[in-house]
């Protein structure tokens, strides 16, 4: 299956400056900042069913200890992505670099 170009041709060290900084600040930081906002959400999560589980009867509370559980191994999963992330992110960062340096030599 073929699909359209998102990106126009790189031409130019000009246009390769501007589509690395695209892809940094468009995606690389977009995806890092919403993974940290879902990391907070988690931490609360976690708070929250591990607070609902010493205050509910003992029926529940051992379900309730497990949504805790899940939401923890969530939060491993989200910073390793987050660490994945922030690394593509540095990756970015060395390549405008780079590009930088060939258009000032």
């Amino acid at each position: 299956m073929t699909r359209e170009r998102v990106i126009k041709d790189i031409r130019n060290l000009e246009d390769a400056a501007k589509i690395e900084e695209t892809v940094k600040t468009g995606y690389c930081d977009t995806i890092t900042e919403n993974i940290e906002y879902w990391i907070a959400v988690e931490e609360d999560i976690v708070d929250s069913y591990t607070r609902l589980s010493k205050e509910t009867g003992p029926g529940a509370a051992p379900q309730i200890k497990d949504l805790a559980n899940e939401s923890v191994e969530t939060l491993d999963a989200l910073r390793r992505l987050q660490k994945s992330f922030e690394t593509l992110g540095q990756e970015r960062l060395t390549r405008m670099q780079t590009i930088k340096k060939l258009r000032t030599a």
